[in-house]
């Protein structure tokens, strides 16, 4: 079988991603993403329609697409032996199967037993697919690491890194799927969990089952989203000069960047494992309000810290690129994204979390006034900052490698541009303030905007020559 191009692979992930995100409003008059009779005994908080939807129309789409670019701008593609033959394999091939192959049986993935579970098991092969891109990934970057000079073999050594962590957080998601669906079997599976949550719980029972597993789905998705989005900080870095034309203060911002990022991420490993597979439980720091409900968990406060590190890398970003920062849309769109997350998740996040009193965040209060608002911020703030940004960053590093110019990088840039700003904007105000719907319109006025430049992107990347990326 002759090996895709990197071109193709792009336009084949994007597609695919825009056009299983553009039949959302069907799917949910279908089978509605938010509604909890789907929901498994063993994970009842989890809105396992909604989860699995996205995880084949965004997720895989973006972890394969990253695993290409990472192949395009790190020079892993052309690596000689068996590291370089299993990136071909895995990525190349394993990621025009899985993409669909996730996406198709998301649609249909409304719970483990329809379908005859050919769904959820279609679904399953293209994650395990998934984990055999991130071990190839892993052995490639470390082939890579004192092949050159220290401080590409440093960064070689953050990004093999950042993907190991990707793999963890995987497992920790495959234990909680086969608990879900298969329940506490084989046997020590449940000595396992009474063993571990007896401590305390004090008992073992269906309760202390589902507590277990709903720990491991939080570990698992707290730890690989922002880890995923630091890899997606250095490789933006990279796209734009970062390794070869970088000096000063850019160059000196950027290496403490990444050093704080993979101190925090190293301590966010270890925090999620021991919480999510043990019974470690998160303390809140800063506490106050009745019986020291608000309060910072101290793992937001860790996942923060990356988000400082990414900060520094993109400051030198900022000014590394300053002549042409307003000038440019599309590198625009791309700081402005950035932000936007920032403004998504700590800011908002962290106010939450001082307000649990009101919110009732994380079940605390589950009765509070504001615990629709905090539901609604909820959803909002993973699908829109840990979701759709960071793929939108990933379709702008994708646009620049190919050399995107001129009217369509314009276009493109604004529809970006104005895309977040109108997404942002109205999520907040619905989260927040109003839940209303027509609020709702107008996030999902702002997607459509994103989505539409994504197309001219694909049209572009069809139509201008292949280059050795």
């Amino acid at each position: 079988m002759k090996v895709p191009s990197c071109k193709f692979m792009l336009i084949w992930t994007f597609s695919w991603a825009v056009a299983l995100t553009a039949i959302i409003p069907v799917i949910n008059y279908v089978t509605p993403l938010l509604n909890p009779s789907y929901n498994n005994v063993y994970t009842p908080d989890v809105f396992w329609r909604l989860v699995l939807y996205w995880h084949g129309a965004i997720f895989i789409p973006l972890i394969t697409s990253l695993a290409v670019l990472m192949c395009s701008i790190f020079g892993l593609y052309d690596i000689k032996g068996w590291p370089g033959a299993l990136i071909r394999d895995s990525v190349f091939i394993g990621g025009v199967v899985a993409v669909p192959l996730a996406g198709i049986a998301g649609i249909f993935d409304v719970y483990d037993r329809f379908a005859f579970g050919l769904p959820l098991w279609s679904q399953i092969a293209a994650f395990l697919i998934g984990d055999e891109m991130a071990v190839a990934l892993i052995v490639a970057f470390l082939s890579k690491v004192g092949k050159s000079n220290r401080l590409n073999s440093a960064v070689s050594a953050f990004m093999g890194f950042a993907v190991f962590l990707t793999l963890i957080s995987a497992f920790m998601g495959h234990i909680a799927g086969w608990i879900t669906w298969f329940g506490p079997w084989p046997s020590f599976a449940s000595s396992y969990i009474n063993q571990t949550m007896y401590p305390v719980l004090g008992f073992y029972n269906t309760t202390s089952v589902a507590t277990f597993t709903e720990n491991v789905v939080t570990s698992h998705s707290h730890l690989m989203l922002p880890v995923i989005m630091a890899g997606i900080v250095v490789m933006v870095a990279a796209v734009y000069g970062f390794g070869s034309s970088w000096k000063g203060i850019e160059k000196r911002l950027t290496v403490a960047g990444i050093a704080i990022m993979a101190l925090a991420m190293l301590t966010a490993a270890v925090i999620y494992i021991i919480s999510g597979v043990g019974n470690y439980v998160i303390p809140t720091l800063f506490s106050s309000g009745p019986n020291g409900v608000n309060g910072l968990a101290m793992d937001d406060l860790i996942t923060g810290i990356i988000g400082l590190g990414a900060l520094f890398v993109f400051a030198a970003l900022v000014i590394n690129r300053r002549k042409n920062l307003v000038s440019d849309p599309l590198f625009l769109s791309l700081i402005v994204g950035w932000l936007l997350i920032y403004l998504t998740i700590p800011v908002t996040g962290y106010w939450i979390e001082f307000h649990e009193a009101f919110y009732g965040a994380a079940g605390a209060l589950p009765g509070a006034a504001g615990a629709l608002f905090d539901a609604a911020y909820t959803r909002f703030h993973q699908d829109f900052a840990f979701f759709l940004l960071p793929s939108l960053v990933t379709a702008i590093m994708a646009f620049e490698i190919y050399g995107i110019s001129g009217r369509n990088r314009t276009i493109v840039g604004y529809l970006f541009l104005s895309g977040e700003i109108i997404a942002f904007v109205f999520g907040e105000l619905y989260s927040l303030i109003f839940l209303s719907l027509p609020f709702i319109v107008g996030a999902a006025f702002g997607l459509a905007l994103i989505m539409a430049g994504v197309v001219i992107g694909i049209i572009y990347l069809h139509n201008v020559r292949e280059n050795n990326t």
